[in-house]
């Protein structure tokens, strides 16, 4: 058995099949029986990878939500977005706003109003910094020029895995939490000693299971594992890692654990980030915004 993540990262289009001697697929059939992704999501994911789809398509699958509708107008109308205009359909939302915004934001919240009350998780602390995030893997793929499509979506989904851990299985999260504490490791090394794989890994096959596009399983799935092992600088899961670490410098909790405040990584410093990260607002643009999507979009 591997000792560490970075030996476990592979493309998610060469995911082996899930072994149910380790009991991840087990675990992940019953999340999806007690909790299956919305219809309204899932035909949200099948608007994602050709142009052939139209705004109307898009809005039609959203208005057929009622509660996804109200959601999503209210987020449209919020001060994440700061359009001045009062936005009152989702047609409207789609064109104002975008397409991609549109359909990322409606995935986003779907996931977000499907999950109940946490046990063990500060829901509150968690969603903050899945969405700070997502935010910033959004900017990271902008200010690098790179279709960013998915990106604002898996920085928030990136903790899936300790999400759907956290509301079905909080046994196996307590136990982990605690051996982690026991060894002075990680939770995820604790997981994979424990069990034979770890909610990063839980995530990914959620996603995968839910039909997620390739990139965003992947994204889902690696977003623990040391940046050094990511091949491709440019790709989703590198977006989210340097995200995350970035994240992390602001020192709040991600709903689980606390973070010590560390020194944000250099790049966020220089030119062209910088630039892009002060016209968002800097570092508490970035929160106001995770507020506000929290705020008009959660449950």
């Amino acid at each position: 058995m591997p000792s560490n993540l970075s030996t476990r990262v592979a493309p998610a289009e060469q995911m082996p099949a899930l072994d149910p001697y380790l009991g991840l697929g087990e675990l992940i059939a019953a999340i999806d029986d007690v909790r299956p992704l919305p219809a309204v999501a899932a035909r949200i994911l099948e608007l994602a990878d050709g142009d052939r789809f139209s705004a109307h398509e898009l809005a039609t699958a959203v208005a057929n939500d009622q509660a996804l509708t109200a959601r999503l107008l209210r987020l449209a109308n919020s001060a994440y977005y700061g359009y001045s205009r009062r936005i009152t359909t989702v047609r409207d939302a789609v064109v104002l706003i975008g397409f991609r915004a549109v359909r990322s934001a409606t995935l986003v919240s779907c996931v977000m109003s499907n999950m109940p009350e946490s046990e063990l998780l500060d829901g509150e602390a968690f969603w903050h910094h899945a969405l700070s995030v997502g935010t910033l893997a959004e900017l990271l793929a902008r200010t690098e020029g790179i279709h960013q499509d998915h990106a604002f979506t898996a920085g928030v989904l990136h903790n899936l895995g300790l999400l759907a851990l956290d509301q079905h299985r909080p046994d196996l999260l307590r136990e982990s939490l605690e051996l982690a504490r026991e060894a002075g490791t990680t939770r995820h090394d604790a997981q994979l000693e424990r069990f034979g794989w770890t909610d990063a890994e839980l995530g990914g096959a959620l996603a995968l299971h839910w039909s997620f596009p390739p990139p965003l399983v992947a994204a889902i799935r690696d977003h623990a594992v040391p940046i050094a092992v990511i091949s491709d600088a440019h790709s989703l899961t590198a977006f989210v890692l340097r995200a995350r670490i970035f994240a992390r410098s602001f020192g709040e909790s991600d709903g689980i654990e606390p973070m010590t405040r560390e020194e944000p990584p250099a790049e966020w410093a220089e030119r062209p980030l910088a630039t892009a990260l002060q016209q968002a607002g800097g570092v508490d643009g970035v929160r106001e915004r995770a507020a506000a999507f929290f705020a008009a979009a959660g449950r």
